[in-house]
């Protein structure tokens, strides 16, 4: 087991929350001389007043800010934002009561995590839901032990009480950026997720169409452009079709696709390092201001993350615009190198094959193209105190959404790849596939089978989509060839 981790509230990391996401946190220990700040050195603009003068109690005050129904974010979103929140506690403890300390460690000791209702759209709602789940709202809801229960449900079963909060005390906590910190912590390493997968999805289309590999040339890359994440895409395509026989001059002859020798395929695949590495780029300046954030006090006001996040919502727009223009060529026979036209396996006229499905991802990627203008462009200002917000917020709920509609876009390419693949290799049945392109075929045929009849597209699209959201075809992939870059 891993030794404790010693929270000062300055030593935490981008790689202990990394581990925290992964479910392989260590028990949390608070150190012995941690820092305390006394409240007259806190800034004087932490609106005290959204409390003062209301004569309601104080979860009636948090409760005005709180819609308690919808969907839910991902529990995961609920538990990095109460690690921050003890490590911004612990920093500042003259602030917060011992007793508030002690139920934020017993939560992340025990892994409970509060889940936060979408509807809760800025900072202060979500910063006040947290709270009431901590303080013991009985109708809001925790996942543990693998279940969703109620606070109130959760409180019985481990004996806590409710817990009291100062108005001084909640209105520290209800300040604080935690949940939009979290979300972005979440969104950074869903994105590394996603990055990897198009690169899974490349390699795969490149054995389907027999593709041209020089784009994905070492010297090119190192020698002619050496920009780091560049490099590390074309490597991550090189790897997983080490050793392919059909992405070789000999198998493009042997399929009998082409007319004539290749010079290049098409700027939506050779283009690849160069757009998914510009990708990672964004993922990559974004986790260098997280890691400073996590050990400071993240303010309302505080305006740079919300930049990042836009620009990492566009740059997931493109991976997304690359993916829907590689399964479109898919498509077609000509643009294909000889695959059936509509990736049909049997009986065309009779069966659909894939322009539905493929349509689907154009459609949802009109739907992921509406969300590329920045909030960050918008200023805004609170309805309730009449004073400036940043959009940090707003932008933080986008490039979730964003990253929910490229899921469903890659597991879209992924299936059309794979059909290409088994197309491919029902014609050359004596050839074989990269190491981990073979790989990432046989793992997504354990969930959606090849098509070679009409069936109802939803269900395959959908087991796609999670196949993708979840990592497994990721997963299995790295397995068997090692980490991807």
């Amino acid at each position: 087991m891993n030794a404790p981790l010693q929270l000062n509230g300055s030593n935490l990391t981008m790689e202990d929350m990394a581990a925290i996401l992964a479910g392989l946190r260590a028990e949390i220990k608070i150190a012995a001389h941690h820092h305390q700040t006394p409240v007259d050195s806190i800034q004087s603009d932490r609106k005290p007043e959204i409390f003062e003068g209301n004569e309601k109690s104080l979860p009636d005050v948090l409760r005005d800010y709180v819609r308690y129904d919808g969907e839910l974010w991902p529990s995961e979103i609920g538990l990095l934002s109460l690690y921050l929140l003890l490590n911004h506690s612990i920093k500042h403890s003259g602030l917060v009561s011992e007793a508030f300390v002690e139920r934020v460690l017993y939560f992340v000791n025990d892994r409970i995590a509060p889940c936060l209702h979408k509807e809760n759209m800025t900072e202060l709602s979500a910063m006040s839901e947290l709270a009431l789940i901590l303080y013991g709202e009985e109708d809001l809801v925790c996942h543990h032990d693998g279940k969703i229960k109620t606070v109130g449900e959760l409180f019985r079963e481990t004996g806590l009480n409710k817990l009291s909060y100062s108005r001084e005390e909640a209105s520290f906590i209800t300040n604080l950026c935690c949940v939009s910190t979290a979300m972005s912590i979440y969104a950074l390493s869903a994105a590394s997720r996603l990055t990897k997968t198009a690169d899974i999805c490349v390699a795969m289309h490149l054995e389907a169409i027999r593709g041209e590999t020089g784009a994905f040339d070492r010297r090119l890359h190192e020698l002619g452009r050496p920009y780091t994440s560049q490099i590390e895409v074309a490597e991550n395509v090189r790897r997983m079709i080490a050793d392919s026989e059909f992405t070789t001059e000999r198998g493009r002859e042997a399929f009998g696709g082409d007319n004539g020798p290749r010079c290049q395929d098409a700027i939506s695949i050779r283009a690849v390092p160069q757009t998914h590495g510009g990708v990672r780029d964004t993922a990559l300046w974004l986790k260098r201001q997280l890691a400073e954030d996590i050990n400071a006090i993240p303010e309302n006001l505080n305006p740079l993350p919300g930049y990042l996040l836009d620009l990492l919502t566009i740059g997931l727009i493109d991976l997304g615009n690359i993916s829907e223009r590689r399964s479109f060529r898919l498509l077609d026979s000509k643009l294909s190198y000889g695959l059936p036209m509509n990736l049909v396996g049997e009986n065309p006229g009779f069966n659909h094959g894939f322009p539905v499905i493929q349509a689907s991802a154009t459609g949802i990627l009109a739907e992921l193209k509406l969300l590329a203008v920045p909030n960050a462009s918008f200023s805004k200002f609170d309805s309730i105190t009449k004073k400036y917000m940043c959009t940090t917020f707003a932008s933080a709920i986008k490039v979730l959404n964003a990253i929910s509609l490229l899921d469903k876009i890659l597991g879209i390419e992924m299936f059309m790849s794979a059909q290409g693949m088994d197309l491919a290799k029902a014609k050359l049945a004596d050839f074989e596939f990269g190491v981990g392109s073979r790989e990432a075929l046989r793992v997504f045929r354990e969930h959606v089978q090849l098509v070679t009849v009409n069936r109802f597209a939803s269900p395959d699209m959908v087991t796609a989509e999670k196949v993708v959201r979840e990592g497994i075809v990721l997963q299995g992939v790295e397995n068997r060839i090692g980490e991807l870059r």
